[in-house]
């Protein structure tokens, strides 16, 4: 069966394989090269399983161990064109890397996964999500580092059998904490990133449409915790049980061993 696994998801980093021990891919590379090759270690995963890196956006935090992952390991890189570009032009990925270009809607095929890319509003110059149906037509999807779920966003990931989704930040938190002004208006924007309670409301959706497994991402260290996440969308779930209409798990920043069968 195909898993997903978040090895890394928070504000400081995120790197996240979907597959087998066999064939799959990274969705992002934003931790070392070492943490990353470390982390599949731990599940039994070689770094020769890896047969394409899917880059959602450039930000840092996403892609900050792309350049060493792929001088050990130049496999290819599918991204929408504007971060390839990027990619290149700031010299982030391993020039031997084959590029993989690929528009928001359209459907590709790498290691036995049909992937789609999604537009997300990230206050980036380009950004998106990504689908997966496997070989046993299960589909999952990553989304994360979107400020609002759009119309698109909800056509590409509704009716997944599991998601990974956004809860980046408590709304107390963020106001109530030290970022300046400027930046809290960002993360708040329509171009910023998801709240627990706007995760919440999503992953209502999702379920309804018949997702069972979701897992909630990028979580941030200053402005949320697990636990907050983990309450306030379960606080929007009253009308199913966990445990039997979904089951709920919350990624750390750091390793944790999760992973989501699905």
């Amino acid at each position: 069966m195909a898993t997903v696994y978040p090895l890394y998801s928070s504000s400081s980093g995120n790197c996240t394989y979907i597959g087998d021990d066999k064939s799959g891919v990274l969705i992002d590379c934003g931790v070392s090269c070492k943490k990353a090759v470390d982390a599949l270690s731990q599940h039994g995963i070689p770094l020769d399983a890896v047969k394409a890196v899917c880059v959602t956006h450039t930000h840092s935090d996403h892609i900050s161990g792309l350049k060493v992952l792929t001088k050990k390991h130049p496999v290819a890189i599918i991204a929408q064109k504007t971060n390839l570009d990027i990619l290149c032009d700031k010299d982030k990925i391993n020039a031997a890397c084959p590029l993989v270009e690929i528009q928001n809607g359209q459907t590709i095929s790498c290691a036995d996964l049909e992937i789609t890319a999604f537009e997300t509003w990230h206050d980036t110059p380009a950004s998106c999500g990504y689908t997966f149906v496997t070989k046993d037509n299960k589909k999952a999807a990553v989304c994360t580092d979107l400020g609002v779920v759009t119309d698109n966003v909800r056509a590409a990931v509704s009716g997944c059998d599991m998601a990974l989704i956004e809860s980046n930040y408590d709304r107390q938190m963020l106001i109530n904490g030290y970022y300046e002004y400027n930046l809290k208006q960002r993360i708040l924007s329509d171009h910023g990133h998801l709240s627990n309670n706007d995760s919440g409301a999503f992953i209502n959706e999702l379920i309804a449409s018949g997702t069972t497994r979701v897992c909630l991402g990028h979580l941030s260290e200053h402005n949320n915790t697990p636990a907050k996440a983990e309450s306030t969308v379960l606080s929007s779930l009253g009308r199913f049980r966990r445990n039997r209409d979904y089951l709920l798990e919350v990624a750390t920043k750091d390793f944790s061993g999760l992973a989501v069968v699905f």
